[in-house]
């Protein structure tokens, strides 16, 4: 049972390691969206066809959404760190568990 757990608790670990990147990759694409300068934003608005008022108005409009995504994003981050430790800590444990259950049966035979 114990061994079943280890599993699942590896499995689980994997899950939130994938998630833990993606979040990073997320957060880092949206931080260099938000360094991107009005003259740089511009230039790509050009393809839109949007005058260099409707462009300011946009880029300021699509910082405060990056920030509160890039806020939203860190707070999962950090959520997700930490499962990440208590899932590394629960391995630990159940392995520890079952080091010694295995040394128990070896000491009865």
């Amino acid at each position: 049972m114990i061994g079943t757990d280890v599993r699942e608790i590896i499995a689980e670990e994997k899950q939130v390691q994938r998630h833990k990147e993606a979040l990073d990759s997320l957060v880092h694409m949206r931080s260099k969206l938000l360094r991107e300068s009005l003259d740089d934003r511009m230039r790509r608005a050009q393809d839109q066809g949007l005058s260099q008022k409707e462009c300011a108005e946009f880029h300021k409009e699509e910082k405060r959404y990056l920030e509160s995504q890039v806020d939203r994003l860190r707070r999962e981050q950090a959520r997700t760190k930490g499962k990440l430790t208590e899932l590394r800590r629960a391995k630990a444990g159940a392995i520890r568990i079952r080091a010694s259950q295995v040394a128990s049966r070896r000491k009865r035979h």
